[in-house]
């Protein structure tokens, strides 16, 4: 297309020929003086600043139908694939509502919601959810719907599970990461509520530091202290009652996650209103990412439109000064 630039020089000839006519017929019929306000004769610098417009706005639209663009190169970050073992608390404090609708409920929510955005650096991801004991309830897998089924799983079992053995989820998430045939770094996520009631925990922190795993940690739930509630199938929503009929309360407790999280090296984080957890487990995930290069890419941004406007305002000048 730049072959049209030819046009240019010969808007030029064109100008040059127009100008001499017009400065012919100025000295064959000259004006007084005192009428030159009145005439509509183009003056010297007028001229000039047609013949300027008129090769900005013919030289715009050509340079327009090239296509002309801009070489952008950019550098991406590139990170180590990460495996990601969801350790949950699944014991039946997990069901107070001093988060809407329940802290266990909450949870799995904003779980599902990280997994979605989740960032390039997680591979696969792994589920285990505990009370008194513990269970494997999704090995590693890419398949986010695999995840997602067993999350909603959780959300409608009504089965009050007592205990929190935190020690032995760790184990088994261990023993999980350990027997994968796939050796890539696994990253460990433990959410609850409370302390720890097994008496696994010591044991679990050794070996979780001689394998050099860091667990890190999220915290859920309020400060107040709030009575558990407890739903069973075919029946409506009530409290979990004690040997006296009188309502059990449960308090959120996070000496032990801050144990859990200090003695492997990982990071412990508070989620007092349940909003906060999935930016929580981002943050988590995006810290534990190890660069490993950069990935260099090419890309191509048409800047045409700039030229068309630059014609446009040059066609609008020339309009104006014609």
């Amino acid at each position: 297309m730049l072959q049209w630039l030819v046009i240019l020089p010969a808007l030029v000839a064109c100008w040059m020929i127009q100008n001499s006519y017009l400065r012919r017929v100025s000295r064959a019929a000259s004006i007084a003086p005192r009428f030159l306000a009145l005439s509509r004769r183009a003056r010297p610098l007028t001229r000039a600043a047609t013949l300027v417009a008129a090769l900005a706005c013919a030289g715009a639209m050509i340079l327009a139908l090239a296509r002309p663009q801009l070489v952008v190169a950019k550098r991406d970050p590139q990170f180590e694939r990460q495996d990601l073992i969801i350790v949950l608390d699944r014991s039946v404090s997990m069901h107070a509502r001093d988060i809407v609708p329940s802290r266990l409920v909450r949870a799995t929510s904003e779980i599902r919601t990280f997994l979605r955005q989740r960032p390039d650096a997680i591979d696969r991801v792994a589920l285990v959810g505990f009370a008194g004991s513990s269970v494997v309830l999704s090995y590693p897998t890419a398949d986010m719907g695999s995840v997602f089924f067993y999350l909603e799983w959780i959300d409608a079992d009504t089965s009050p599970l007592f205990g929190t053995n935190m020690g032995g989820a760790l184990l088994t998430a261990l023993k999980l990461a350990e027997h994968d045939p796939r050796k890539t770094p696994k990253l460990f996520l433990l959410i609850s509520d409370g302390e720890d009631l097994g008496p696994e925990l010591d044991t679990a922190l050794d070996m979780l530091r001689a394998a050099r795993i860091r667990v890190n940690c999220v915290g859920i739930g309020a400060d107040a202290p709030v009575p558990i509630s407890l739903r069973t199938a075919g029946q409506a929503q009530g409290l979990l009652l004690g040997d006296g009929r009188q309502p059990i309360i449960t308090r959120f407790s996070e000496t032990t996650l801050r144990r859990i999280a200090q003695a492997t090296g990982g990071r412990y984080i508070r989620s007092s209103t349940g909003s906060e957890m999935t930016v929580a487990i981002d943050a988590i995930v995006r810290g534990e990412r190890k660069l490993i290069g950069w990935k260099s890419t090419t890309d191509y941004r048409d800047v045409y439109g700039a030229s068309l406007a630059a014609a446009l305002v040059a066609g609008a000048v020339l309009w104006l000064i014609l």
